[in-house]
């Protein structure tokens, strides 16, 4: 069928009304294959659009992304639960410029909750995040096999925190502030290898051999990415 304005539809009717498979084409360059319910995307289907290479594939409920799905943009990917059309729930997103992999709690498009990010330089963040960033408690595993465990504001060491120095098998309580370190609490104390983890002998599988999928979605955390860069310590 093709209403006034060109749009198309092709697929199962009931009642005058999209009911069943269909295939949904608007004149802006837009496309929904799946299923329908009264006129509305309901249940498994594959929405896409021509113009920036967007494309989600999931569940939807009456017209809205809800559920699991998948969404592809500019190379990156969001993989996980919807509600109401945002990120919401349990996910793993790709960040496409970056080679950065974060999995773990969204919260209204934003990550939120508790959450691991991964670097491709094999640094590795676990922890509290809070609006799209990294807030409260966390571990910050660095490349270099030093760790940092304490607080955190707005992506940065801020507050009190233990820094363990890998080469000198050595702790250290201190003060930050902004991602420096403001002073030192303690002094230095010997600690054992095993207390940096099996961590700074594996190998994460971050930037090549994930799939990639790719478009830009407008939230606060898609504008406030964190920086690419991981530091040292």
């Amino acid at each position: 069928m093709t209403h006034a304005n060109k749009d198309i539809y092709q697929g199962e009717w009931l009642n005058g009304k999209a009911n069943g498979y269909g295939t949904f084409v608007d004149t802006n360059g837009s496309m929904y294959e799946g299923e329908w319910l009264n006129d509305q995307q309901h249940g498994y289907g594959s929405e896409s659009w021509s113009y920036n290479k967007i494309k989600y594939t999931g569940q939807f409920v009456d017209g809205k992304k809800s559920g699991n799905g998948r969404f592809e943009f500019e190379g990156g990917y969001y993989e996980g639960d919807f509600v109401d059309g945002q990120f919401h729930g349990y996910g793993k997103y790709y960040f496409a410029d970056s080679g950065k992999l974060y999995e773990g709690d969204f919260k209204n498009n934003n990550m939120d909750g508790k959450g691991v990010m991964i670097w491709p330089d094999e640094s590795r963040f676990e922890g509290e995040f809070k609006v799209g960033k990294i807030n409260g408690k966390g571990t910050k595993h660095f490349a270099n096999g030093n760790r940092y465990i304490g607080d955190w504001k707005n992506d940065q060491q801020h507050g009190t925190g233990v820094l363990y120095h890998l080469k000198d098998q050595t702790k250290r309580q201190g003060e930050w502030q902004n991602g420096k370190r403001y002073s030192w609490i303690s002094p230095a104390q010997p600690t054992h290898v095993s207390a940096f983890g099996k961590y700074n002998n594996q190998r994460s599988s971050v930037g090549g051999g994930r799939n990639s999928i790719g478009g830009s979605p407008t939230s606060t955390f898609l504008k406030s990415r964190m920086s690419a860069k991981s530091g040292v310590l």
